[in-house]
C-alpha cells in the first residue's frame, strides 16, 4: 500500500511540474517596458532607472532594424545616487507624445523624468539635486572580437567628443562635461553619450574590466535639478552629421585631412551604391574609380618610377665594381664621383617612392571608411555573410593563434593577384638584376599584406582584392594591345 502511495505521489508531483512548465513565465511586475524610437528600454519600478536598455538603428518597432544591447540586468547598468537615497518604491507614469514617450518615476522629494525620443536616438534625462549619474555597458555591447590586426576595431573605449575632434581617455582621468561635448563609450558601430543641458560636471573615466568603461558624472549642483541627454544609438552619417559635434565621431582617430578623404570615398562608395544596390560590388567598383581618378598622379609616378630605373641600370655596372673593389669612406667618395660623372643627384630613388606615398592617403581613408562604415554590418556578398568580418569560408575545427579559427578565402586571393602581377613585372628600363631584385621585394610585400590583411573585415580586404585585379588588368592590356594590332 504505501508503494503505491509512493507511485501515486510520484505521479502527482510529475503531473503538476510538467503543467507549471506548460505555463507562460509570470513578467516582472516592477519591470515597465518601453518602446520609442531608437530604443527599447525595461524600467525597474523599485530604482527608477533602466534595467535593461537595447538601441536601434533605426526606430525599434521594426523587427528588421539591426540593434545591439547596452546593458542588461546584472550585465551593466546606469545608476542614480542621490543623498537621501530612493527611500521606497517610486510610483511610475507614462505619458505618450507626438514626438516622445515621457517616463516619470516619483518617490517623496525625487523625481526621475525621461524623455524618449521618437524619431532620433535622443533620450533626455531629468534628476534632482546632487545626484550622481554612472552607467557602464554590458558585454553584449562589446564587438564581435576579430582576431589579429582586426582587434582594432573590436574595443570598446571612453571618449569624449566636441568641436575639437574625438578624445580617447584611460583609466582614472577627470574631464569636464558640458553642453559643448559629449562624454560616454562607444564601439566601433554603437555609442553611448551624455552631455549635461544646464551645468558643466566632472566626469570621471573607469575601466571595470577590458572593454567595460564606466563613466561616472559626478554630484549634480545643489540648487537646481539637471538635464542630462544621451545620444544612444549608431555611428552612422546620416544621424551624427545633423547634430555636430556627435559626427566628430566618424574617423575619428584621423587628421582632418584624412578625414575629408574618408568622407569624399564615403560619398562615392554610397552614390555607386545607390547604382549598384549591392555592397560587394559597390566596393570593387569603388576601387576601379578611385584608380581611375588618381590615374593622372600615377602617371606621373610611373614616368618617376622608370627614370630612376634607367638611372639604376646605367649606374649599376660602375656600383659594383665599386662594391667589388673599395670599401668604407673611400667606397662613398668613388660612389659620389660616380653619381657626378653621371649627372644624378644622390637623392634621385627618392623619386621611386612617389608612386607609394601618393597610395598611403588613399589607402587609410579607404580602409578606415570601409572599416567604420555601419552600412557594412550584416550586408552579404558572395559566400561572405557579414562584409563588417572576416569572410570565413570555412568554420576551423580548432584556432590558430593571431589567426583566429576560420579559413579566409579573399587574403589568398589578394595576395595570389599580387604575385601574379610581381611575375608579370616588365620594365625594358631595367637591367635583369634590377628586375630579380624588384620582383622579390613585391613578393615579400605581398607576404606581409597578406600577414596583415588576414584578420581584418571583408570589406577592407575586397577593396584591396579588386584593387589588385585592377592593377593587373593595367599590366596587360597595353600588351594585348599591341599584339593585336
Amino acid at each position: 500500500m504505501n508503494r503505491r502511495i509512493y507511485r501515486a505521489s510520484y505521479v502527482a508531483a510529475a503531473v503538476v511540474t510538467i503543467l507549471i512548465c506548460a505555463l507562460p513565465p509570470i513578467a516582472d511586475a516592477s519591470e515597465l517596458a518601453v518602446t520609442a524610437g531608437h530604443s527599447e528600454i525595461s524600467f525597474n519600478e523599485h530604482s527608477g532607472t533602466p534595467e535593461r536598455w537595447v538601441i536601434c538603428e533605426s526606430d525599434c518597432s521594426d523587427s528588421n532594424a539591426r540593434r545591439t544591447t547596452l546593458f542588461a540586468k546584472g550585465d551593466g547598468y546606469l545608476r542614480i545616487t542621490t543623498p537621501s537615497g530612493s527611500g521606497g518604491v517610486f510610483d511610475a507614469a507614462v505619458e505618450e507624445g507626438d514626438d516622445a514617450v515621457t517616463v516619470k518615476f516619483a518617490t517623496g522629494a525625487e523625481s526621475y523624468t525621461y524623455h524618449i525620443s521618437r524619431d532620433s536616438p535622443f533620450v533626455t534625462l531629468e534628476i534632482s539635486a546632487g545626484a550622481i549619474v554612472q552607467f557602464a555597458t554590458g558585454a553584449s555591447f562589446v564587438p564581435y572580437q576579430l582576431p589579429g590586426f582586426g582587434q582594432l576595431y573590436s574595443r570598446v573605449k571612453a571618449v569624449q567628443v566636441s568641436e575639437q575632434g574625438q578624445e580617447v581617455f584611460g583609466d582614472e582621468v577627470a574631464v569636464q562635461a558640458n553642453g559643448s561635448n559629449w562624454t560616454g563609450v562607444r564601439s566601433r558601430y554603437w555609442a553611448l553619450l551624455a552631455q549635461p543641458q544646464n551645468s558643466p560636471l566632472p566626469a570621471s573615466p573607469g575601466l571595470q574590466e577590458p572593454d567595460r568603461p564606466v563613466m561616472i558624472f559626478d554630484s549634480l549642483p545643489e540648487s537646481e535639478s539637471t538635464h542630462i541627454v544621451f545620444y544612444a544609438g549608431p555611428v552612422d552619417r546620416d544621424l551624427l552629421a545633423a547634430n555636430p559635434p556627435l559626427d566628430e565621431l566618424l574617423f575619428g582617430a584621423l587628421a582632418d585631412f584624412f578625414r575629408l578623404l574618408c568622407f569624399g570615398m564615403l560619398f562615392l562608395l554610397d552614390l555607386i551604391y545607390g547604382l549598384a544596390g549591392n555592397y560587394g560590388i559597390s566596393i570593387i567598383l569603388l576601387s576601379l574609380a578611385v584608380k581611375i581618378l588618381i590615374s593622372p598622379l600615377t602617371m606621373i609616378a610611373d614616368r618617376w618610377q622608370q627614370e630612376v630605373n634607367r638611372t639604376q641600370t646605367r649606374l649599376r655596372p660602375g656600383l659594383d665594381e665599386i662594391k667589388c673593389h673599395h670599401k668604407g669612406e673611400e667606397a662613398h667618395k668613388l660612389t659620389l664621383e660616380l653619381y657626378k660623372r653621371h649627372d644624378v643627384s644622390p637623392w634621385y630613388t627618392l623619386k621611386s617612392a612617389a608612386g607609394f606615398l601618393i597610395q598611403i592617403p588613399v589607402f587609410i581613408a579607404a580602409f578606415d571608411m570601409l572599416a567604420e562604415n555601419f552600412a557594412l554590418s550584416g550586408a552579404a556578398f558572395l559566400w561572405i555573410d557579414d562584409l563588417s568580418r572576416p569572410d570565413a569560408l570555412l568554420q576551423l575545427p580548432f584556432t590558430i593563434p593571431f589567426f583566429g579559427d576560420t579559413l579566409n578565402l579573399l587574403p589568398f586571393l589578394m595576395t595570389a593577384l599580387s604575385v601574379l602581377a610581381a611575375s608579370l613585372q616588365s620594365d625594358v628600363s631595367l637591367s635583369p638584376g634590377l628586375l630579380h631584385e624588384q620582383r622579390r621585394r613585391l613578393y615579400l610585400m605581398s607576404a606581409a599584406f597578406l600577414l596583415l590583411f588576414y584578420t581584418f573585415p571583408a570589406g577592407m580586404v575586397l577593396y584591396w582584392t579588386a584593387s589588385n585585379f585592377f592593377h593587373l588588368l593595367k599590366m596587360q592590356l597595353p600588351d594585348r594591345i599591341k599584339r593585336a594590332a
